[in-house]
């Protein structure tokens, strides 16, 4: 596998209503990326007031501001400590 290879800062976000591909899910998969800084980010939708994410609700009007978190990001990631 490449996944060792990989070297750059890697932001992998999910959400806590999504079944197809939970944070567990996400997590381990992530954890071949062994060399690369990583942040794992779990939003819960209800805490953050947005509805239901779910699968696909990244997309959805009412998620704007998490495109924006995460737009910012790329222009200024930072390392996971």
């Amino acid at each position: 596998m490449q996944h060792a290879r990989v070297r750059i800062s890697i932001r992998a976000i999910n959400a806590t209503d999504v079944r197809w591909a939970p944070p567990a899910s996400r997590d381990a998969f992530m954890r071949a990326y062994c060399n690369a800084p990583l942040e794992l980010v779990t939003i819960d939708p209800r805490r953050r007031g947005i509805g239901a994410i779910g699968h696909v609700g990244y997309f959805r009007p009412q998620a704007v501001d998490l495109w924006r978190e995460t737009l910012a990001w790329f222009f200024d990631p930072q390392p996971a400590r």
